[in-house]
């Protein structure tokens, strides 16, 4: 597809996404908010966007209905839809199955999460953030109480590349910790396996064996410090962080 994709979000969703100024521009992404429901189904009729992410109550018109709306339409039935709702809910979950939507994904979330997402359903390749060669002890696995010990073969304020005989299959979700140099706190999130480099067909004859993880859970401070250890290893740019803006600054 030529040009952008064209991604709307439900306004009441933005607190959730710690988005800085070239979001958008930067991942390729022609983002529109919707104020309310009754917007959001205009602009999914006229606007004809390529991806929804709709809060499910979202006022005017639900979440879940709008979906229900789109499914009933031949132009709009494979548009991806995606509702976003509260983890704690059973009832806001059966609604969503009910609706036949794409994807569900469970506040709170991040821009991480939305851009994993969105490359999955878009059918994106990943796009690789600038990385530096760098040999940390990290600890990952699908099951938190049981996690592999390996080591990254680089990394960046995006994610990074585990060396590993056994990778875990693409889309996998999975736990990860490890220590930044310097540092006395363990950084822990989740993370999305963007891609694998297997031994037998390697995809790229420049890496090791293993897997490219995508962070999706990255605290702020956590990203900070990330970002702060690239600062000091000189060898690619890095811009100054703003300072007490409250954003998360562009992550590559």
């Amino acid at each position: 597809m030529a040009g952008k994709f064209k991604v709307l979000v439900s306004s009441s969703l933005e607190p959730f996404l710690k988005l800085d100024e070239e979001f958008a521009a930067r991942e390729d992404f022609d983002l529109h908010f919707a104020g309310d429901g009754v917007s959001a189904w205009e602009f999914i009729r006229q606007g004809k966007p390529d991806l929804v992410f709709l809060d499910l109550h979202a006022p005017g018109v639900a979440g879940d209905e709008c979906c229900r709306r789109a499914r009933r339409d031949p132009q709009l039935r494979t548009l991806p839809l995606v509702l976003v709702i509260n983890s704690q809910s059973k009832d806001d979950l059966a609604r969503c199955l009910q609706a036949d939507c794409t994807d569900i994904l469970f506040k709170p979330f991040s821009n991480h999460l939305l851009l994993a997402t969105a490359r999955r359903l878009l059918g994106l390749t990943y796009r690789s953030f600038p990385r530096v060669a760098s040999r940390l002890i990290v600890r990952y696995g699908s099951d938190r109480q049981n996690l592999f010990h390996g080591f990254s073969f680089n990394v960046s304020s995006g994610g990074m590349f585990i060396e590993t005989e056994d990778p875990f299959p693409p889309n996998q979700e999975l736990f990860l910790e490890f220590s930044l140099p310097n540092t006395n706190h363990s950084i822990g999130c989740k993370a999305f396996v963007a891609w694998t480099n297997p031994s037998a067909q390697p995809s790229n004859l420049d890496l090791p064996p293993g897997m490219g993880l995508q962070f999706l859970t990255l605290s702020l401070p956590d990203l900070l410090s990330i970002w702060e250890y690239f600062s000091h290893l000189g060898d690619i740019p890095v811009s100054p962080l703003p300072a007490l803006s409250g954003r998360i600054p562009p992550a590559g």
